[in-house]
């Protein structure tokens, strides 16, 4: 649950952007509890969590509402999350202050992927079932609600026999490699059957109600001459395009670069789809102990990972096979999406670290971990939770950023940059804030927050930091003033605050830009200047500490220290005390 200074740094903030966040929910309530609350505890439950805060106004500036009874509101809410959601939401809700106003907060916590769907009771599974969406809530789909039933036990879709398919349907090469390796690493299993008996134990193929051995669908993806004969969709596009939209077209006027389908088992699509990355990819110059080497802009290894990753954990039910795992290569990123989110116990923050798996598809993940490559002697991928983290760790000894993930309840989105975040003009934005001590985890973080990504805890593990390590490097951020948190206690979610994202500036421009408007109190558009409302304070000759400055202003505590630090930089207070003496407090320059 926030605290009420980081309440009212929040508050701050929506005040700046004047809407709400996808993590965070305010309504007024000056009426009672508003219906509408049961639709976005159900789709904070069906996501990440959220804040959901009662008593301020949007419409007013995120002002307080008159006569809101707190104590009311809070008890009504209480029994909402308790009586009419299924399964019950169980909030932390607090009444708390902002700016003197007393507002309810409530932080909603995720619910375990195997309660979800958390629904509107009244309403019922299919037509009370909300996600957010935006800085709003929306119905789930039908497919949706099916993915989440769908996480609730293990998937059999890859297990399913393929009906129309015999066993002429696989590739004889391929089996051949399959059935010496298995004999080879699990003689006491596999040496003495025949190979009919053996494809059975490895669920490449299964016997239909005549006792006719038919392929399954793991062992058609795996080892099948043209698994696309019987799944048309179950295969692989390729698009490059020369700008970072699909909708732009190069000199030329071409739209795309490349296009192409992709079919084949999984071993000859993981490599063709490789050999088209490679052959649109410019390289780079790098230095080493032996002189400049040319690599690609992707490190192969990374962009391996990344395909098998999305066509082994990809949904293959019946709705999931009307879909194609999509590769797009744009001018800035490469983005690979499948259907189906991610699946079982792993959640967003854990993906990358290592050991974390969970296997939507298990016969075929088991079987994938002994097909060959064709033309190698290495096999598709491990099965050991070792795809992301392997992917990671080759993106950063190629000087990379690690990949952006964006799981739905429908789809996985892994997006992999073309260039590192700290290019020159961010380093020089960077310089601009003029902070000192800063590490180099914060500064990445600091730079896709600027692009607009959502950094959170997991963010800086994936840079190489430890769990308490990327804790105390987001809150020394949020102690500097830099950034704001949005989520709740458990899943916080990071972004930069409003003064540094519009227009690039560094919050010190940003602090004094309205210095020639201070006699009249009023700052850009009209708002009131917070450094002459501060400076003002002292004109009697007050000496003030920061919390009686943060009682004075309402602000928190933390912006108030900011705003105070720039100040002292600035020549017009000075400070008593070193900034680590609890006696610090602030005068008038000259005084």
């Amino acid at each position: 649950m926030l605290d009420a200074e980081s309440l009212e740094s929040l508050v701050e903030e929506l005040r700046e952007i004047g809407s709400d966040f996808a993590s965070v929910e305010v309504k007024a309530g000056e009426r009672g509890l508003p219906r509408s609350v049961r639709e976005t505890l159900s789709a904070f439950s069906n996501g990440h969590g959220g804040l959901l805060i009662l008593g301020l106004a949007e419409e007013d500036g995120f002002g307080p509402v008159p006569g809101f009874d707190a104590a009311k509101i809070r008890d009504d809410l209480a029994s909402c999350c308790s009586d009419e959601l299924t399964p019950p939401v169980r909030a932390e809700i607090e009444i708390l202050q902002v700016h003197g106003a007393h507002v309810v907060v409530a932080d909603v916590p995720e619910l375990d992927g195997r309660q979800k769907p958390c629904y509107v009771t009244a309403r019922g599974l299919a037509t009370g079932s909300y996600l957010r969406g935006g800085d709003g809530d929306r119905r789930l789909t039908q497919y949706e609600i099916q993915q989440l039933f769908a996480n609730r036990g293990q998937p059999l879709e890859d297990d399913e026999i393929v009906a129309e398919a015999g066993i002429d349907d696989l590739d004889r090469d391929a089996v051949t490699l399959l059935l010496s390796r298995v004999r080879r690493n699990q003689p006491r299993v596999f040496a003495a059957v025949p190979d009919a008996e053996a494809l059975l134990r490895l669920h490449v193929a299964r016997l239909d109600d005549e006792g006719t051995p038919r392929p399954t669908l793991a062992g058609l993806l795996a080892l099948g001459i043209y698994p696309q004969q019987f799944f048309a969709q179950l295969a692989v596009s390729v698009v490059v395009v020369p700008g970072t939209r699909m909708d732009q077209v190069d000199d030329g006027g071409r739209r795309f670069i490349d296009n192409r389908t992709i079919e084949g088992p999984i071993p000859a699509m993981v490599d063709e789809a490789l050999s088209a990355l490679r052959n649109n990819m410019a390289h780079r110059s790098v230095v080493d102990g032996v002189g400049r080497l040319d690599v690609p802009e992707y490190p192969t290894e990374a962009l391996r990972e990344a395909i098998v990753n999305a066509l082994m954990h990809r949904d293959y039910s019946p709705v999931g096979r009307a879909t194609q795992v999509q590769i797009e290569m744009y001018a800035d990123r490469l983005v690979i999406r499948n259907p189906g989110g991610l699946f079982g116990t792993v959640t967003e923050e854990e993906l990358g670290l290592d050991g974390m798996t969970s296997n939507r598809n298990s016969r075929l993940s088991r079987l994938l971990q002994d097909v060959v490559v064709p033309g190698t002697d290495r096999v598709v991928c491990e099965n050991r939770g070792s795809g992301i983290p392997t992917m990671i760790a080759q993106l950063r000894r190629a000087g990379m950023d690690p990949p952006e993930f964006r799981p739905t309840l429908s789809s996985f989105e892994l997006t992999l940059p073309r260039a590192t975040v700290l290019d020159e003009e961010t380093v020089n934005w960077l310089s601009g804030l003029r902070e000192p001590g800063l590490g180099h985890e914060q500064r990445v973080a600091l730079a896709l927050m600027r692009q607009g990504h959502e950094v959170t805890n997991a963010t800086l593990r994936r840079l190489g930091l430890e769990r308490h390590e990327a804790t105390t490097a987001l809150r020394d951020l949020v102690d500097r003033g830099l950034v704001f948190s949005t989520g709740g206690r458990k899943y916080a979610r990071y972004a930069l605050r409003q003064n540094l994202a519009e227009g690039h500036r560094s919050l010190f421009d940003d602090l004094f830009d309205d210095v020639p408007a201070a006699a009249s109190g009023q700052g850009r558009a009209g708002r009131p200047s917070r450094s002459a409302e501060i400076q003002q304070l002292f004109d009697n000759g007050q000496t003030l500490t920061a919390h009686q400055v943060a009682d004075a202003t309402g602000l928190g505590l933390a912006m108030v220290r900011r705003y105070l630090a720039r100040l002292v930089e600035a020549g017009r207070l000075v400070a008593t005390a070193q900034p680590t003496d609890r006696k610090r407090a602030y005068r008038r320059a000259g005084r």
